[in-house]
């Protein structure tokens, strides 16, 4: 396969954090959703209602768990992968120097934490 020219890697790694800012905003946002449906009616709903709650709680953390690991994963490989006229720049070079995997760790203890937090919210309503 031949590679890729620089623009076309700036585009595809462009498109790919886009990708992973929506992951971020789609799992943020119905993190909010679910935890103000949480305060106001996790205290006075029955079991079924809670279930409900709990289980859209975790699809929304499995989303953002995975979603976000895969978006960050295939930019891992993008940097490895690098151009040479992209790599061989002094933007390139710190780029590479980011901890992505410290990154990638911090974002799913992040979400996870977000998730179980909320769980406990139902559970203790």
């Amino acid at each position: 396969m031949p590679k890729l020219t620089a623009d076309q890697y700036v585009r595809a790694t462009a498109a790919r954090l886009a990708h992973l800012t929506q992951a971020y905003a789609i799992t943020i946002f119905a993190n909010i959703a679910t935890m103000f449906a949480i305060l106001a009616y996790a205290s006075s709903a029955g079991l079924a209602a809670r279930f409900a709650l709990a289980m859209i709680v975790i699809a929304v953390t499995a989303y953002g768990v995975l979603a976000t690991k895969s978006a960050l994963d295939d930019l891992q490989a993008m940097l490895n992968d690098a151009v040479e006229d992209f790599s061989g720049s002094s933007f390139g070079a710190r780029l590479k120097q980011i901890p992505t995997v410290l990154y990638t760790g911090a974002s799913i203890i992040l979400v996870l934490a977000m998730g179980v937090t909320q769980l406990w919210a139902i559970i203790s309503a």
